[in-house]
């Protein structure tokens, strides 16, 4: 059985996915002399066939339609393997040791800018756009933001640098997104009541705030009332996005759990609207049943599995995963029981995750 299991993840992670963005069959110097004639640059992804985050960007950011309509209109796109014919003597004129790495270039193939690792597709616009103004390079951002400028534009595409600077070193890249994601807290909290309300400033939760329990969450919790209709529903759909992250972790243990702060997340969603329809009702019936553990948590896990989102499936995964994982082998068996009795009717952007848990639950202790 772990043959077949592996034989799903290796089926997995040879598949394609038809992109928005288009990225032609070309050489580099085909590619460069395209760019000259259509007047446009080059883009490289720099890439390998074993990097997940490479394969994450082609499933599921250059297809994106608004992903594909600026990269086309801006340029000639090219993937290269790293590890593989010209790309070998790419990677090493360029000196790219992480992937993927992305390459702008002009049609002499001088090095216009980089962006280096894996980014949802509003990020990685945001990140292009910066990277191509002559305004927001690198130098000017930081005297920009020495001087004590501190405007939404300039906050945003100072902390978009930073981060993808913070990518270049992994060692240290944890400590550094901490202390980005706290430089723009600080921006936020100072501004004025009405200044934090603007639509501008939200960018603040798209990227920055990694929980409902940060201060600038708390303070729209706060002051819901204040923020005029017409940019309320722009905001919740941001917050929705990191209300379902949030519900995730409490599932799947990657937070602490605790009956106060379901109490709080259920609040907050009453609060913003964010439970309407029920949509995270399951979650919360997830989350209670891990405050008791064992056989209770496994047999609402089993009751739901096909009543649940993605996202609640993935904390299903996880939360089985991360509470059994150390326990005896009757308990374990019981928990990857659970997923095996799924497999065949699930859907295979979850497979890879389910099959990672079973062989986690099942493998010797």
């Amino acid at each position: 059985m772990k043959k077949i299991l592996f034989s799903v993840i290796c089926l997995m992670l040879t598949m394609t996915v038809q992109a928005q963005t288009n990225f032609r069959e070309l050489t580099f110097d085909q590619a460069a002399a395209a760019a000259k004639s259509e007047g446009k640059l080059v883009f490289v992804d720099v890439m390998t066939s074993w990097c997940g985050p490479c394969k994450m960007m082609a499933r599921d950011v250059f297809p994106q339609k608004k992903v594909g309509d600026f990269m086309n209109e801006k340029f000639v796109s090219i993937k290269i393997d790293a590890e593989k014919g010209e790309g070998i003597q790419i990677a090493k004129t360029y000196n790219v040791h992480s992937y993927p790495t992305f390459l702008i270039l002009n049609t002499e193939k001088s090095e216009v800018a980089r962006s280096v690792g894996y980014k949802e597709g509003d990020s990685f616009i945001t990140e292009l756009q910066r990277l191509l103004d002559p305004e927001s390079t690198p130098e000017k951002l930081r005297a920009r933001y020495k001087r004590g400028e501190r405007t939404p534009s300039l906050i945003k595409n100072y902390a978009s640098y930073l981060y993808d600077e913070a990518s270049n070193n992994r060692r240290s890249f944890e400590s550094r997104v901490k202390e980005i994601n706290q430089m723009v807290t600080d921006y936020y909290m100072a501004l004025s009541d009405a200044d934090k309300v603007k639509p501008e400033n939200f960018f603040v939760f798209n990227k920055y705030v990694k929980s409902t329990e940060e201060p600038a969450v708390r303070y729209i919790v706060e002051n819901i009332k204040k923020i005029p209709s017409s940019n309320r529903q722009e905001l919740m759909d941001i917050l929705s996005k990191l209300y379902d992250n949030e519900e995730y972790f409490l599932i799947s243990g990657g937070r602490p759990v605790t009956q106060e702060n379901i109490n709080t997340f259920k609040n907050d969603l009453k609060v913003l609207g964010l439970n309407d329809k029920g949509q995270h009702d399951h979650g919360i019936t997830l989350m209670e049943a891990g405050l008791t553990g064992g056989d209770i948590f496994i047999q609402t896990c089993r009751s739901l599995f096909n009543q649940v989102n993605e996202l609640q499936l993935s904390g299903i995964l996880g939360g089985l995963n991360a509470r059994f994982s150390k326990s005896d082998e009757a308990t374990r068996k019981k928990a990857a029981r659970v997923i095996r009795e799924q497999l065949k009717d699930m859907d295979v952007n979850m497979l890879y995750t389910a099959v990672m848990s079973i062989l986690d639950l099942e493998g010797s202790h």
